[in-house]
């Protein structure tokens, strides 16, 4: 693998977490605490949660009726031990018609994006830092480093997901960066102990001579 591939290569991983897609959501709460689920109609009668979908995709919760107030119809869910994305699917009667409707919510250890996508920046600015110094001085101590950057910034992605989404998707991310981490590492420490038993050959010719 030429020093060009792996640039290519940890860009590209690197910019897969900022790709991701916007839907529905009823926003980001903090791990084990309790969610008000709503769903708001004017002219319903009921509104019940048909299932409730954990990040793992387990079941949480089956039929349940919704408190009424109003307009508002509510109930508190309170199993959110796992960080990710929770779905939850439903239906009412509005317009006097049975009417489903769906939304997530994301569950973080932090309920919220700032301390982690500051921690998370940080590790990828240090993993840059360190490979593309590593890769201009032609220094395998430098990548050796920039690859246990890397592996932990998987690791940390693997816990607290990127930004404010944790989800199966996060998370395969995160296994592909720790895997990426993992092939820097070994490759720029094979390239190291070669390197370094070369120069001990060369001195070990210079003393037989």
């Amino acid at each position: 693998m030429t020093k060009l591939n792996i640039i290519m290569i940890i860009l590209l991983v690197l910019a897969i977490p900022f790709l991701s897609a916007s839907i529905g959501s009823l926003g980001t709460f903090k791990q084990y605490s309790c969610v008000n689920l709503l769903q708001t109609c004017v002219d319903c009668t009921y509104n019940n949660i048909s299932s409730v979908t954990l990040p793992n995709g387990v079941g949480a919760l089956g039929l349940t009726a919704m408190a009424q107030s109003g307009i508002e119809f509510t109930h508190s869910f309170c199993n959110t031990t796992l960080s990710g994305t929770y779905n939850v699917n439903g239906f009412g009667d509005a317009g006097g018609a049975m009417t489903k409707w769906n939304y997530v919510f994301e569950v973080t250890p932090s309920g919220g994006a700032e301390d982690n996508t500051t921690i998370f920046l940080f590790l990828i600015c240090l993993t840059t830092l360190f490979f593309f110094m590593g890769v201009f001085m032609k220094n395998y101590i430098f990548v050796t480093i920039a690859g246990f950057a890397l592996m932990s910034s998987g690791v940390y992605g693997m816990i607290y997901g990127f930004g404010d989404i944790t989800s199966l998707y996060t998370r395969t991310i995160s296994y592909i960066v720790i895997g990426l981490g993992m092939i820097i590492t070994v490759t720029s420490g094979l390239e190291l102990v070669k390197e370094i038993y070369d120069g001990t050959g060369k001195e070990n010719e210079e003393d037989e001579d």
